[in-house]
């Protein structure tokens, strides 16, 4: 009876796939299987090639000395966020609800840390958490979902509980300017648990990153929790 349900299952999957095709993302082509987007779409996304500082964005190594050393964490953006692909990915993610759009994120993630010799091997991954209410709407952390990706690959410890964001925000997207998004993400983080994070060196990992506020915020936080070092990573900026 099993085999009969299984070939059942395998027919009906089939033709769903013929009459609806997956279709990706970014150029909308027909695709087999469950992938969300084109190999070739994929293989269109450049990944950059260094790290930066978050204060002034000067890449790293490539600055003569390390630039702003009092700054609260070094920025790494894997990509540009007006690839077409990496935008069609993020969005639907964060707004279409499509989890499977984490995996090729997370990926990509992964392998631009590769390209740099990230992460160290003692470090903690922390994904910048998500408000309660969007939560409750999306049904997932984005940046939860990319972290848990990006901390298997190096068999890295995850912690998501020990920081949360205590208070709701809007989208930063929505925001007009660098002053709106600041004051938008302003004391919105809390450390739960400090011991997790005291004299610890610290991936913090989200999907988008263009004004750098969120990260700022969440960074400060976290270094007054007793960080030792943060590296912020996120999968898409400008």
């Amino acid at each position: 009876m099993s085999g009969i349900k299984n070939l059942l299952s395998f027919v009906s999957d089939s033709v769903l796939n013929i009459l609806f095709p997956a279709l990706c993302v970014s150029c909308e082509e027909a695709m087999e299987g469950k992938e969300i987007i084109c190999r070739r779409c994929m293989g269109n996304i450049h990944l950059n090639g260094s790290l930066f500082c978050g204060e002034c964005r000067a890449r790293f190594p490539e600055s003569s000395k390390i630039c702003h050393k009092d700054f609260p964490y070094i920025l790494g953006i894997a990509a540009q966020y007006k690839n077409p692909a990496i935008n069609g990915l993020v969005r639907e993610l964060k707004f279409g609800f499509r989890k499977d759009a984490a995996k090729p994120l997370g990926e990509l993630l992964v392998s631009y840390a590769e390209n740099l010799n990230l992460p160290e091997n003692d470090m903690l991954v922390v994904p910048v958490p998500l408000g309660k209410a969007r939560m409750r709407k999306r049904g997932f952390n984005q940046s939860f979902l990319i972290a848990e990706i990006f901390s298997k690959k190096f068999s890295l410890e995850i912690e998501s509980n020990g920081f949360i964001r205590s208070k709701e925000t809007k989208q930063q997207s929505e925001m007009k300017n660098l002053k709106e998004r600041i004051e938008n993400v302003s004391g919105c983080f809390a450390v739960a648990a400090p011991e997790k994070f005291r004299g610890r060196k610290i991936v913090l990992i989200d999907d988008v990153s263009t004004s750098g506020a969120t990260f700022f915020e969440a960074a400060t936080s976290l270094k007054k929790a007793g960080a030792k070092k943060i590296v912020a990573l996120a999968v898409a900026g400008s």
